[in-house]
């Protein structure tokens, strides 16, 4: 039993190792411009800190004990 076992993982360990030869891809370059991404950082910066903003007035308010 334990030989079948055996014999099927190296069966398999030495198949994986031709199969990892063939699927060696080389990824693309990218030579994209960086200006989307930066506008993206940028607003996703922007929201959290508005979001920050308002839950700390809405908390600051809570506080105070005027109901916004």
């Amino acid at each position: 039993m334990h030989i079948k076992w055996l014999s099927g993982i190296l069966a398999m360990i030495t198949s994986a190792a031709a199969v990892a030869d063939e699927a060696a891809v080389v990824a693309p370059t990218v030579n994209a411009d960086p200006t989307g991404l930066i506008v993206f950082a940028v607003l996703m910066v922007a929201m959290i800190g508005g979001f920050a903003g308002y839950i700390y007035h809405k908390e600051k308010g809570k506080k105070q004990g005027v109901a916004k």
